[in-house]
């Protein structure tokens, strides 16, 4: 099944698979084209972590806007092949990496390899709390380099428990993006 496509770059147009999936929920052409926007300066030569990544579609724009690598990390084992057939489809498969576990686990996985990222994006399920947690994480094992991003992506109306303040928030249909900024070293 085809519903999803990248929309800028190297790969522009280049149709992604996905799965009809409770838990999956790729984001709208209308998201990523805001995501990227806004990003549009920090995105080429970057390393850049997708978690919760679903069918990979926003590391594979990032990949083909010019990011240097992308670390995708999903749990579902149907989802992780599902990313790396589309890193095949595009191209991208020697500029990524994939971790089908816990995103726990990888953080902590990720930390112990000395990986630190330009951009986090942190796409977990909408309304079950996990972001405040995950940026603690994040935070914690200091995965997000001096100057990063992290970028999280939350259904509108969700509470936000997440005790950072952004540097910026938008709206995007049923979406939220929030950006917050790296801890200057």
């Amino acid at each position: 099944m085809s519903g999803i496509r990248v929309i800028g770059g190297i790969a522009k147009g280049r149709r992604l698979k996905t799965r009809k999936a409770k838990n999956l929920r790729p984001a709208t052409d209308y998201v990523k084209e805001a995501l990227f926007n806004i990003l549009v300066r920090k995105v080429p030569d970057s390393v850049f972590l997708d978690l919760f990544a679903g069918s990979g579609g926003i590391g594979i724009e990032a990949l083909s806007r010019g990011a240097k690598k992308v670390v995708f990390v999903e749990k579902d084992p149907q989802n992780a092949a599902l990313i790396k057939e589309n890193l095949a489809l595009t191209g991208f498969l020697d500029q990524a990496e994939v971790y089908t576990c816990d995103v726990f686990k990888a953080i902590s996985l990720l930390a112990n390899k000395g990986c630190r990222f330009n951009l986090i994006f942190v796409d977990p399920p909408f309304r079950k709390g996990f972001l405040g947690t995950v940026l603690e994480k994040i935070s914690e094992f200091e995965l997000l380099l001096p100057d990063g991003l992290i970028i999280t992506r939350s259904a509108f109306g969700e509470e936000n428990l997440v005790q950072r303040v952004p540097v910026r928030e938008g709206r995007y249909g049923d979406s939220i993006l929030r950006f917050y900024q790296g801890e200057k070293e």
